[in-house]
């Protein structure tokens, strides 16, 4: 099968996150046996530089067509066009290299309702995955409601990454849609058994911005374990509000025993994964929330928030689950890990991921719905 992918971007060296998701994705349809063109639309703004232009290249057997248009702030409108131009570029490349895909499969909210202006104009069936956080809310902004609703409503079918998000969508747009979770490198994150430590050693990994509430995390650690030299937490991430995460640190005399890491590869991150004992992020929103579930391959149990994503994988065997800005329970479950660690089965609660969130399963699932959508056509 031909499968045309509509993304944000792709990974880089300098940019390893660009478009994780969605290439993640590609390389498993690859794996499966189809044949994966991807269409990488970075409209990024020109602060973060790369090349201008159109590239064309292969990696790990996915065909690459990326156009890098850095358009900085400019009406949405206006940039919805420069999208759908620069899509239109690549499909025509697409066609005269290859052919005519079979399938097309957009994520996100803005990309897909640009590749429903590439439906109208080729008739070519659509899957759109939502992964946006924005649409797991009550209140959606205006004009991304209005685009989401068009898109929504011309997709053969439609992905929610979770079931809360699959929720929120049927809630806010009486709109149905399938239940089908972000890939986990297995690979990557994998069990291996810990070696035995004198400290205790906490993990949190996401964007250091107000929705992940690294500052929570540290005021709760402060009160449990401030005096307690033994028990460190590493915080890998980059943000708007490391400075004033520093100050807080730096506020409790804690530059010892609490690390910013910044921005590492997700090979870093795996790596601590693998010396540490309890993995915790407190984020407000969460579609899906892939670094909870990268620790839980790792076989590390986590605290998680009821905030929309967790709530697929988390469970009394691998966890903790506690409400949204609750420092009070924060410090109650950083308190019991740390006391009872050793009731968490670290190869068990590896197991349980492996089986629902690998390349091969998500892959099986794709085709799967991919088929079913031809065989209407």
């Amino acid at each position: 099968m031909n499968v045309l992918i509509i993304a944000r971007g792709y990974p880089t060296n300098k940019y390893k996150m660009n478009g994780i998701f969605e290439f993640d994705q590609a390389k498993a349809l690859v794996e499966a046996g189809h044949n994966v063109f991807y269409a990488a639309i970075d409209l990024r703004s020109l602060r973060r530089w790369r090349k201008w232009g159109i590239e064309r290249k292969s990696i790990d057997g996915v065909n690459i067509y990326a156009i890098n248009i850095p358009c900085g702030r400019i009406p949405k409108i206006v940039l919805r066009k420069i999208a759908f131009f620069g899509l239109r570029i690549i499909y025509n490349k697409i066609i005269k290299d290859y052919r005519k895909p079979d399938i097309m499969h957009a994520h996100f909210t803005f990309f897909s309702y640009i590749a429903t202006k590439l439906k109208e104009e080729t008739n070519i069936p659509l899957v759109i995955t939502e992964h946006s956080s924005q649409i797991n809310k009550e209140n959606i902004n205006n004009d991304l409601y209005s685009i989401a609703k068009i898109a929504y409503s011309k997709a053969n079918a439609l992905i929610a990454v979770s079931p809360y998000l699959a929720m929120m969508i049927f809630k806010n747009f009486n709109k149905e849609s399938i239940c089908i979770p972000n890939i986990v490198d297995l690979d990557m994150f994998e069990y291996k058994e810990k070696i035995e430590r004198q400290n205790f050693n906490f993990v949190s990994v996401g964007n250091l911005i107000e929705n992940k509430r690294m500052d929570l995390l540290i005021e709760a650690y402060y009160r449990v374990f401030g005096n307690n030299p033994r028990v460190t937490l590493s915080i890998f991430g980059q943000g708007p509000e490391r400075k004033m995460l520093e100050s807080l640190i730096n506020k409790y005399g804690l530059n010892s025993q609490i690390k910013l890491m910044g921005l590492c590869t997700r090979e870093r991150i795996a790596e601590q994964f693998k010396k540490s004992d309890c993995f915790v992020l407190v984020s407000k929103s969460e579609t899906f929330g892939v670094a909870y579930v990268e620790a839980l391959a790792c076989g590390i149990p986590v605290i998680a928030t009821r905030c929309g994503g967790p709530e697929m994988f988390v469970n009394a065997n691998n966890g903790l689950m506690i409400d949204i800005n609750d420092i009070e329970q924060l410090t109650e479950a950083m308190d019991y890990m740390y006391n009872h660690i050793d009731n968490y089965n670290r190869k068990d609660i590896s197991m349980e991921i492996r089986k629902k969130f690998s390349a091969k399963v998500v892959a099986t699932e794709l085709t799967n719905l991919y088929r079913k959508i031809l065989i209407t056509q």
